[in-house]
């Protein structure tokens, strides 16, 4: 069954208004790290951020489209309904306005890899519109997405459908691997290499070249990304913690850790964010250079 949070109410003339629906996951429930659907009814454009969480997104749209421009590189953009971008893509411009309703699963690499084979290898610092993965399967999903009659009914037919899709795929990530992403998961990047080839007995290059194979990182780089996602998710449930605190629960070794890595995969240092991206949305601007984007940063 699904796990509603929030009531959607019509928003008053000129205001935004949106809502969020998560969802408990059955059978998939091992290999999506988080399913939640976003319903917006836009008043006036919008913009967010978006850092990279370690997962491959996985977006189906309803509605109007949302244009997506990466903040490394912002004379690239693109409009898109549904899509799918990387676990270690750049930070990335999400601009909509009008209605929208959007379900984000995050999938492990390992998840991905055995839904789509070798395509999430070509995902690295772009955003794929997801036909051009699934085909007619997207269609008729946001089709049958579009006339449910409730949240549950929708949640289901997602999740049973990306079931037998990914029951019909010829392939498989090696056990080895989907346990050593499973490791370095739970410990949410605060694991090193020599620990994991330890337990395998495998030779450190071995390791690497299969890791890499299935999950388009090497184990290194996407500890960092996990351990990013760790630390985004501390600034959303707790923003009033101190960036001090929050280096030390997501095993940096210092703030001054915290601050280099947050900057150098989320586009911003953590106290920026947490001052101007938490939340929705942020005011519309048109696109710009990297800076451009946030207003002057807080003081950490």
């Amino acid at each position: 069954m699904a796990h509603a949070a929030g009531v959607w109410l019509p928003p008053a003339p000129g205001e935004n208004a949106w809502q969020c629906h998560r969802h408990r996951s059955g059978g998939l429930n091992e290999r999506i790290g988080r399913l939640q659907a976003f319903s917006v009814c836009l008043a006036s454009p919008v913009q967010r951020l978006e850092p990279p969480r370690g997962h491959v997104a996985l977006v189906i749209g309803l509605g109007d489209p949302i244009r997506i421009t990466s903040l490394t590189a912002p004379d690239t953009q693109g409009t898109y309904g549904s899509f799918l971008v990387g676990p270690d893509h750049p930070p990335l411009i999400i601009r909509h306005d009008g209605q929208r309703t959007c379900f984000e699963l995050l999938l492990s690499p390992c998840t991905a890899y055995e839904l789509f084979g070798g395509g999430t290898q070509r995902l690295e610092d772009r955003v794929i519109p997801l036909d051009a993965l699934l085909g007619d399967t997207v269609k008729r999903l946001t089709e049958q997405l579009n006339v449910a009659a409730s949240w549950g009914q929708r949640f289901a037919l997602l999740e049973t459908t990306l079931s037998r899709y990914l029951e019909r795929q010829p392939w498989r990530v090696r056990a080895e691997i989907r346990w050593a992403w499973h490791c370095l998961e739970q410990a949410a990047g605060a694991m090193t290499v020599s620990e994991l080839v330890s337990t395998l007995g495998w030779s450190h290059r071995h390791f690497v070249r299969c890791f890499r194979r299935y999950t388009g990182m090497t184990p290194k780089t996407a500890a960092r990304y996990l351990q990013l996602a760790r630390a985004l998710a501390c600034l959303e449930r707790t923003p009033e913690k101190a960036l001090a605190t929050v280096a030390l629960e997501c095993h940096y070794c210092d703030q001054s850790h915290l601050t280099r890595e947050f900057h150098a995969l989320a586009g911003c240092t953590p106290a920026t964010y947490r001052h101007q991206c938490l939340g929705y949305s942020l005011s519309a601007r048109p696109p710009g250079a990297r800076s451009g984007f946030f207003k002057t940063a807080p003081a950490p």
